[in-house]
């Protein structure tokens, strides 16, 4: 103690020959060290606070590239980030206090206290909104939040700014880092506040941060999406029916008429109620269709509308069973709308802000719950008996079930709904057991077979995982103990399905370069790759081609193939989805082309009768060119390993598309 007391006896006569009587004295230098933090020697404890805040400022900024762009992430960053962002600047707070009274310099970062408080109510603000899952915030409650984290920003960038013009003190400066990873920190968020909430800021916002071949996929899915979501007619009401107050019997509804069914429960989309609508038909004829809308699966494929969030009401092409061109014209139709973004199988809930919106922040994935509620729905129109009304069916008003045992039963899906009727496949039909006739039962999967870049199934798997499918109840029990050794993928589903129920046939149709599937693998890899992009360029990430995308259609086929009951319908075009669209839509399309119309007797069998063979047919699998060698996957070229078979295709004058 003798030895420092007297270093700074000699440090305070050098200050005294160097600056002279208006420096500080021995006196003010002992005021300004009684204002240190005890026990400190007059920079230890602000060189920890300085390191401290300065890492956990690192760790703000790194937790919001985290919660941006990571592929799979729950939802337990958010308030993280928030302590991390706090305790850093309160660290850097104390830290440049510290190191102002040890040098008897002025604090350039004294208004950095006010930036503290208004980061401290943001949170605040934001605190309620996680931690309280069904609270309801108007839409100006984010837009208020951003501004608070916007006025810390500026606070903090005029503190940079005075700290370079007027301060000299090294230590002061040390803290420069920090504060600019705090600054930054509040900015990404509030923007990313205002991202969310506005449809023409993301419009403009896009195309400076995104590359082009990103923004072409985004585009795709987006298209798609807004087609999906928009494509019935909002002017069409119908009647509803809520299962909290009614039973909802089939038997009571309108025959020939479509109502809406609202089951309640656990039941959700993402924004608003799930319902789904029935078409009350033939009782011993059912089509029960399970619609498409994208995938989400962490926040940013959320903002940017990679999956439907609304239950749209859109009966159209094969579905609008109240259209007499319509094969299944008469039939009882259960159609159900897509709006969980998780393939109809999830069971999860994830911190989502949509910041235009008054409702909560929470956003529910329950594809899971919301088929399981139709199924049981389903499963109780059995076995009733009302009054016949001489049309084979039962009279609405006089109770009863509704339904007979099933001398058809078509269960299909498009897009997303392609993949829920892969998960779903034998779970229907093992509920409706002994209420169908298998013979006249199939299943149509349109556009969506799962396949990924580069073989990179490990993705899948990750999907699975984070829409908890393994924990939903969606998962067959023979396929169970695949779930923890990450050994389930969906070609699963699939394969169990076609090994329980050899009678059940199973047709899959699918263009050869699928833009949509496409787009959405790349996606996956895109978010996944994000630090190779960085690091690498873009043109190091896997992506899809046409030709490596059809040569994955292809293999993904091939173990499908060894099931006599499985067909395939493979189309040379890269338009996504068919049986959505108009009926003469439907009919024109061929192998060669969704408008080919029959182009030529050899480009093989049209579509729409493909789609709808007699009980007695196993429909052929069809693909254009088997007449010619053609360069491999090329438009023309059929792969030899599928066991392709040359159909026909017959002239039929008057066809017409409405939908191009």
């Amino acid at each position: 103690m003798t030895e420092v007391a007297g270093h700074v006896s000699q440090m305070r006569a050098l200050l005294a020959q160097v600056f002279g009587p208006g420096r500080p004295s021995d006196k003010d230098l002992e005021e300004q060290q009684n204002l240190l933090p005890a026990g400190a020697p007059g920079s230890g404890d602000a060189c920890v606070s300085l390191v401290v805040g300065t890492l956990l400022a690192a760790a703000s900024l790194v937790s919001v590239g985290v919660v941006v762009f990571s592929a799979f992430l729950d939802t337990w960053l958010w308030p993280v980030l928030g302590v991390l962002l706090l305790l850093g600047h309160g660290f850097l707070i104390k830290a440049t206090a510290a190191t102002a009274a040890t040098e008897g310099k002025p604090n350039a970062w004294d208004f950095s206290h006010a930036a503290l408080v208004c980061e401290a109510l943001a949170y605040a603000a934001l605190a309620p909104t996680y931690f309280f899952r069904s609270l309801v915030v108007p839409w100006w409650w984010w837009n208020a939040v951003a501004l608070l984290l916007l006025l810390p920003a500026t606070v903090l960038l005029v503190c940079l700014i005075y700290n370079n013009i007027r301060s000299g003190s090294r230590g002061q400066k040390a803290a420069v880092p920090g504060y600019v990873m705090i600054a930054a920190t509040c900015l990404l968020v509030a923007l990313l506040l205002i991202f969310a909430g506005n449809v023409g800021i993301q419009t403009l916002s896009m195309p400076l941060f995104l590359s082009r071949d990103v923004l072409e996929r985004v585009g795709v899915v987006r298209t798609f999406n807004e087609f999906k979501g928009g494509e019935g007619d909002s002017s069409i009401s119908y009647q509803t029916c809520d299962l909290a107050t009614s039973k909802c019997s089939l038997g009571d509804f309108a025959r020939d008429e479509w109502t809406a069914v609202r089951p309640g429960g656990s039941t959700s989309c993402m924004v608003g109620d799930f319902e789904f609508l029935v078409y009350r038909g033939d009782p011993k004829k059912v089509l029960l269709h399970m619609h498409g809308g994208g995938a989400c699966w962490n926040w940013v494929t959320f903002l940017l509308d990679a999956c439907t969030r609304t239950a749209p009401m859109t009966p159209s092409g094969i579905f609008n069973a109240s259209e007499p061109g319509n094969p299944f014209y008469g039939w009882t139709v259960i159609d159900v709308p897509y709006c969980s973004g998780d393939i109809f199988g999830g069971a999860t809930e994830n911190f989502w802000i949509l910041a235009h919106q008054t409702a909560s922040a929470w956003k529910k994935q329950s594809g899971y719950a919301n088929m399981d509620a139709v199924m049981k729905w389903t499963h109780e129109q059995f076995g009733g008996h009302a009054g016949d009304d001489g049309h084979g069916g039962h009279d609405a008003g006089h109770g009863g079930h509704g339904l007979d045992r099933l001398s058809s039963l078509v269960v299909s899906g498009e897009s997303a709904g392609s993949l829920g009727l892969q998960i779903w496949g034998s779970d229907i039909l093992t509920r409706l057991e002994g209420k169908y006739d298998p013979k006249g039962t199939y299943f149509i999967g349109d556009s969506f077979l799962g396949v990924m870049v580069d073989d990179q199934d490990l993705l899948q798997r990750q999907v699975i995982d984070y829409w908890r499918l393994c924990d939903s109840g969606v998962v067959p029990p023979d396929l169970s103990p695949k779930c923890h050794p990450d050994e389930l993928f969906l070609a699963d589903f699939v394969e169990d399905t076609l090994q329980k129920f050899p009678d059940v046939r199973y047709l899959m149709l699918s263009s050869k370069f699928d833009m949509v599937q496409k787009a959405f693998a790349d996606m996956l890899v895109i978010l996944d790759d994000l630090w190779l992009i960085a690091t690498q360029g873009w043109d190091k990430v896997p992506k899809f081609t046409n030709a490596s995308f059809y040569e994955e259609v292809s293999e993904h086929l091939k173990p499908y193939s060894a099931y006599p009951q499985f067909s395939a319908y493979l189309v040379d075009s890269n338009q996504h989805t068919y049986t959505c669209f108009d009926i003469g839509c439907i009919d024109m399309a061929t192998p060669a082309g969704p408008l080919n119309n029959c182009s030529s007797p050899d480009v093989g069998e049209r579509l729409l009768p493909w789609l709808t063979p007699d009980e007695t047919t196993q429909p052929l699998y069809q693909c254009y060119d088997l007449t010619r060698d053609s360069p491999m996957w090329t438009g023309p070229y059929c792969n030899r390993s599928l066991p392709w078979v040359a159909g026909k295709c017959h002239s039929r004058p008057g066809v017409q598309c409405k939908d191009y």
